[in-house]
């Protein structure tokens, strides 16, 4: 990731650290882990979310979401698990097809517009709708 990457995903983290939240960058690989996002699918009160800093971001967009493995939310959220895990934080993460921003409801990707700040109100909803 580049310096000017790192330094606009901190920046969008910073803006939602002032609500709350409490992300964090993560390094290799590129990650972005949400703590704590509440989940009203009655499965869980609330779980953490990862998503991985694209290649190319910001004119790239974000996609995918990875929740724990053994989630008790693969059950329930829109979207199938994929075969893709990653370790990061001390935890193996496993992908889940969720695609908000090409199809999946979200307006079309605009980097001008649309970040880590932005893609958290995207989980919180995907977090709350059963498929």
């Amino acid at each position: 990731m580049t310096n000017e990457v790192r330094e606009r995903v901190t920046r969008e983290l910073e803006s939602l650290s002032q609500d709350g939240s409490r992300p964090k960058l993560h390094e290799n690989p590129d990650a972005v882990v949400y703590y704590g996002l509440p989940s009203s699918l009655g499965v869980v009160d609330s779980t953490d979310v990862m998503v991985v800093v694209p290649q190319g971001y910001p004119g790239a967009a974000l996609d995918h979401a990875y929740l724990p493995s053994g989630s008790p939310l693969f059950d329930v959220v829109k979207g199938q698990p994929e075969g893709i895990s990653l370790d990061v934080d001390g935890r193996k993460w496993q992908r889940v097809s969720y695609h908000p921003h090409n199809g999946g409801g979200a307006p079309g990707w605009d980097p001008t517009r649309h970040g880590f700040h932005t893609y958290v109100d995207e989980i919180l909803s995907w977090l709350s709708v059963r498929r």
